[in-house]
């Protein structure tokens, strides 16, 4: 036999949502010098109707201290993995009055950045949107992040070996606590 039932699906939210998990207290002497965590991620990006993005945040203090820690969803038209990455750095420079430290597993956010402002807001580019509201907010110019040395690639899915082995973006060796918090950001 074959039962067939109609489930209705939640309307989804236009404008994404965000979330504090952990009080963040702008105040915290910490904060100033603390490196920003940020992840995107897609679930059952095969099927339309399932597709699913979010992103989630953590913030590290530079002796290691877990800082506050956030997660939210894009709006419905960030449909990918890349825009939710992409999402995932709007959100943080959202949240902050200057340019953080930052650390992501995504490549193509440093690819981005590194090709300016023009490109990345170009027509025809799928994340343009977003990029524009990057650019914005950094004075329309989204090379500041990777010349200043502001968002640093490092690698993702690794296992504890990789940590004081693997080499991110900027050429050191992956620590333990950002090997930590990518962890983290991806379960968020």
């Amino acid at each position: 036999g074959l039962l067939a039932i109609r489930i209705p699906r939640s309307s989804p939210k236009q404008d994404g949502n965000f979330q504090w998990l952990m009080p963040f207290d702008a105040n915290d002497p910490r904060a100033d010098s603390a490196t920003w965590h940020f992840d995107g991620s897609l679930m059952d990006g095969e099927v339309a109707a399932l597709r699913v993005t979010g992103f989630g945040i953590a913030i590290t203090a530079d002796n290691g201290d877990l800082l506050p820690i956030a997660r939210g969803a894009p709006p419905r038209w960030c449909a990918t993995a890349a825009a939710a990455e992409a999402w995932a750095l709007l959100q943080v420079l959202r949240h902050t009055a200057f340019a953080p430290k930052m650390r992501t597993d995504c490549l193509s956010l440093l690819t981005t950045s590194r090709q300016g402002t023009a490109l990345a807001t170009g027509p025809g580019r799928p994340l343009a949107r977003i990029w524009r509201e990057i650019a914005d907010i950094l004075d329309g110019d989204i090379t500041t992040l990777t010349r200043h040395g502001l968002l640093i690639w490092q690698p993702a899915h690794q296992t504890v070996h990789a940590v004081g082995e693997r080499i991110c973006s900027d050429g050191r060796k992956l620590s333990t606590v950002n090997w930590r918090a990518n962890r983290l950001v991806d379960a968020l």
